[in-house]
């Protein structure tokens, strides 16, 4: 058997049942949504049995095979965790499975925040105190660059600015909508609005090149 067709034919089935959801709501498309949903958690678990349990278990046994006892048990801690999750379908043991819950929630928080500090807002940050005329490099920016970065000075502000809430509404001054902090706060809306709708933009020109790669696909097979 050849499993290159047959992988072609499987491949051309799913697709066709995925956009027979433009005809509207079916049966088709649910069942491929939860074929895509099962084998994605199937491939999941098996990765973390793999790259995660197995090699814990195994330097459990290492450990202990070498005689050194507190390594063994930071090893074995999260192998204990792992297994407890597997009982959360019991109810007896839903307080223990909490805490192991909590705990995991509480470190990934950690973990992304930490992450998001270090990877995005530290950089940014940093980005809008380089000098002008400088590039993120360190060499010096031309034209096109010094634009830029008087670009990104400004749009930082005019984005902090409108977050800020400390300051009292003059009714007068609202009413008449020309204030500087009302104008420069409806700039750093719309700040923000574009920054937003260039992420949206991405998104969508993922779904696009999905779209396209599929379409090329069935193409592909007709010539």
């Amino acid at each position: 058997m050849d499993w290159t067709i047959a992988g072609t034919v499987l491949a051309v089935i799913l697709t066709l049942m995925v956009y027979s959801y433009l005809l509207g709501d079916n049966a088709l498309f649910r069942l491929a949504e939860h074929i895509l949903v099962g084998v994605s958690v199937g491939f999941a678990a098996v990765t973390i049995a793999i790259s995660v349990f197995v090699p814990a278990v195994r330097n459990v046994r290492d450990e202990l095979d070498a005689g050194n006892t507190s390594g063994a048990v930071l090893y074995l801690i999260p192998v204990v965790a792992g297994l407890v999750l597997l009982l959360r379908p019991l109810r007896a043991a839903r307080p223990l499975t909490n805490i192991v819950v909590a705990f995991v929630i509480g470190t990934v928080a950690a973990l992304s925040l930490a992450g998001t500090l270090a990877g995005t807002l530290i950089p940014q940050v940093g980005a809008t105190m380089l000098p002008l005329t400088h590039n993120s490099n360190g060499g010096d920016a031309d034209i096109v660059g010094i634009i830029g970065n008087v670009v990104l000075v400004i749009c930082a502000v005019l984005t902090l600015w409108y977050f800020q809430f400390t300051l009292r509404k003059n009714r007068s001054e609202t009413s008449r909508g020309n204030s500087v902090p009302q104008t420069i706060r409806l700039l750093g809306r719309w700040t923000l609005m574009t920054a937003l709708g260039a992420v949206f933009a991405s998104v969508f020109l993922t779904y696009l090149a999905a779209l396209i790669d599929r379409i090329s696909f069935f193409l592909r097979l007709g010539s």
